[in-house]
């Protein structure tokens, strides 16, 4: 009798096992062709690379503060007036005076455009109050500096980590004038 019992399982289980099987390298296949598919053309990454440049050449500080009601930092505005600082890209920072073995590296992907379309698009933390990413490390995480009632000189560059590096929220440099200004090495 349990050799029937058996049997009886069998091709009960048998089949739903395959389909079960066969269900997932579908949906295998499925996810290839799709990120296959869905991966941009050499002219797709062209025009994406174009526009963020203009937008990053051409920055809209004053439609940003209306956006935001309060005005960003001088020393913000003086990094996008300079056309090389902003266009900067690939590297890590390194805080001086660090005594550990290891220092500590803030990496730089890129800088945002300062325009209302970054601002929409990036991190508004509500405890921060207004403010704007300036920059990105590439990897979920931002560099973000306060505005204000009237317009600072210079103001503290916070760290947005949104990577689960456990580094949110934190103070990275007392000043934007600090930040740009430590050591740099290649990303």
């Amino acid at each position: 009798m349990q050799y029937h019992q058996r049997v009886d399982k069998l091709f009960v289980f048998g089949p739903l096992a395959f389909a079960a099987v066969l269900l997932v390298i579908a949906t295998g296949i499925r996810r290839a062709i799709t990120r296959f598919r869905s991966r941009p053309k050499p002219d797709q990454l062209k025009a994406a690379y174009d526009s963020y440049l203009r937008r990053l050449l051409h920055p809209q500080p004053d439609v940003v503060e209306k956006e935001l009601g309060k005005l960003l930092p001088e020393r913000l505005l003086q990094l996008y007036e300079d056309k090389s600082a902003v266009q900067a890209a690939g590297f890590q920072l390194e805080k001086p005076g660090s005594k550990r073995w290891w220092p500590k590296h803030w990496p730089v992907y890129c800088f945002e455009p300062l325009d209302l379309e970054s601002l929409n698009e990036l991190p508004y933390e509500e405890e921060l109050g207004p403010g704007f990413c300036f920059a990105t490390t590439g990897r979920g995480s931002w560099y973000w500096i306060a505005a204000s009632d009237e317009r600072a000189t210079d103001s503290p560059v916070i760290y947005l980590d949104y990577d689960g590096g456990g580094s949110h929220g934190k103070i990275v440099a007392d000043s934007l004038e600090v930040f740009l200004h430590w050591p740099r090495s290649p990303g």
